[in-house]
């Protein structure tokens, strides 16, 4: 009971830092690039309506999509994962649901997910994109190291 209490106090947590690095953001750019490395790296505010890569899928289909893959996450995770005890496991899957449900937040309740971390010659991201990137790292290294 102790180690979900600790789980969503996690999830929570990194939402939070989402949601407030966005408004953050979006206060001191004003619509300008910032730069923070140059014309390498920045903040430039970007409203992101379609799936991944701006793939041209949105509106109702893509809440949807997006309701169903959190959910599914969750209950894979929950009948699958979490009873092998992993710290490992369950960092990576904390940080990919963390932010999975800041992004399905956006996406079902704003309509669009807001970008702004500029990359020169990559694309504009946010923090969700780093650290479920991150996650997906922590499960693979994990699984590469297990076989």
């Amino acid at each position: 009971m102790r180690r979900v209490a600790i789980i969503i106090i996690f999830i929570l947590g990194l939402i939070s830092i989402d949601l407030f690095s966005k408004n953050y953001i979006s206060g001191i750019t004003t619509g300008n690039y910032v730069s923070v490395l140059g014309e390498y790296l920045g903040f430039q505010l970007s409203y992101n309506p379609g799936i991944a890569f701006s793939l041209p899928i949105t509106g109702l289909p893509l809440q949807i999509i997006t309701a169903l893959l959190v959910i599914g996450l969750i209950v894979y995770y929950a009948k699958e994962e979490y009873p092998k005890n992993s710290f490992l496991l369950d960092t990576g899957y904390g940080f990919i649901l963390a932010w999975a449900i800041s992004h399905a937040y956006e996406r079902i309740f704003i309509w669009y997910v807001v970008d702004f971390i500029s990359i020169k010659y990559f694309a504009i991201l946010n923090f969700a994109d780093i650290f479920i990137s991150i996650g997906a790292c922590f499960i693979f290294f994990l699984y590469y190291v297990r076989k």
